[in-house]
């Protein structure tokens, strides 16, 4: 038994009946999703529970990819129409085609899905060539549908053939979040109550990631209250990914995430979050960095800030904390401030602690 074979069997029903009937009749698919709304796992879900002779839909994990290259894809294509074929180096393209074409006599029609197809960056619009070649030469029997983050380029060679067929995922069905939860408290061999689960529902909005997040926060200790989510280390890990990926106000619109309560009080300054690079912070400034954002033009007590950002170091939160608190936000304040002795950001409220102010 697979894990797959756990998951319900209208699963994300909506997305999954409209992915068949788009690709059913040859048309190709753009799954888009912000950081966390569980785009890996509905196509898991398509390849081994949707997947039949009739309408082969086979999983091209980009993530396995050692390398983000066109002949690595093509190559790794190959292998995933074929297992049986060898893993060496050949003319791609070519022997690629000639797959397609032989499973094509076996079957009628072939459903690929590309997940975090993303993955290759600016490289996608190189790979975009190839991959529409194919498309033209098997017009209407091989379709794809691809897994990503943000909208192609639409200068893309692949962009025109998902005009008509673009998903924007978001909330799970109230049934699919339900089962989340009941998952979730069964391998901790813990019994929530309706209560407890509806009170999940709420504060997650049925959010994949964020759903998943409480739920840790909960068997953590953390009360099922706004403000002690938001500072459990869970869910702010969650809210930095999500903001780490700079989504536009228009797509967290378009993924019903516009009123989210753990992401509203950063929605209307999206712009400004996102302009903050994560990559250069270290894991207790991205930290400070997300109490922060939670907790926008508020004074933050200093004994509050602490047990976000330390909630895991008992003995630092009893010992001498103010002096490496400061330290912390001098650091902060260099990487992200257009000038550190005058802060435009971060504002020190004297005897409480600080100020995110945007």
């Amino acid at each position: 038994m697979s894990v797959w074979d756990e998951y319900p069997v209208n699963y994300r029903e909506h997305e999954v009946q409209t992915i068949v009937r788009a690709t059913w009749v040859g048309d190709c698919v753009a799954l888009l999703g912000l950081s966390g709304a569980g785009k890996s796992n509905l196509l898991g879900f398509l390849a081994n529970q949707v997947s039949n002779s009739t309408h082969p839909i086979l999983l091209v994990d980009c993530n396995r990819l050692g390398q983000y290259k066109i002949d690595t894809l093509l190559n790794f294509i190959r292998r995933v129409i074929d297992p049986s074929q060898s893993s060496a180096a050949v003319d791609s393209f070519d022997v690629l085609d000639a797959t397609v074409s032989s499973y094509l006599t076996q079957h009628p029609r072939l459903t690929l899905l590309f997940d975090r197809f993303d993955v290759f960056g600016d490289e996608n619009l190189a790979i975009a060539n190839p991959l529409r070649a194919l498309r033209d030469a098997h017009k209407f029997k091989l379709t794809y549908v691809l897994s990503m983050r943000h909208v192609l380029k639409s200068h893309s060679e692949l962009a025109e053939l998902f005009y008509a067929n673009t998903i924007w995922l978001g909330a799970l069905s109230e049934s699919d979040a339900r089962w989340n939860v009941q998952r979730f408290a069964a391998r901790r061999e813990q019994v929530w109550g309706s209560e407890i689960t509806e009170q999940m529902l709420s504060f997650s909005r049925r959010y994949p990631s964020l759903l998943k997040a409480i739920a840790e926060a909960y068997v953590g200790g953390a009360a099922l209250q706004l403000q002690a989510l938001l500072m459990h280390p869970a869910v702010q890990q969650r809210v930095h990914e999500f903001w780490a990926d700079q989504p536009t106000p228009e797509e967290i619109r378009l993924c019903g995430l516009d009123a989210h309560p753990l992401l509203k009080r950063t929605v209307q300054n999206a712009e400004t979050v996102a302009r903050f690079d994560p990559s250069q912070l270290t894991a207790k400034e991205s930290a400070l960095l997300d109490y922060f954002q939670a907790n926008l033009n508020q004074v933050c007590q200093k004994d509050d800030i602490i047990r976000a950002v330390w909630s895991e170091d008992k003995a630092f939160m009893s010992g001498v904390r103010d002096d490496s608190l400061a330290q912390l936000v001098r650091r902060l304040r260099e990487k992200i401030e257009p000038n550190p002795a005058s802060p435009q950001y971060i504002h020190t409220v004297p005897g409480r602690g600080y100020k995110f102010n945007v």
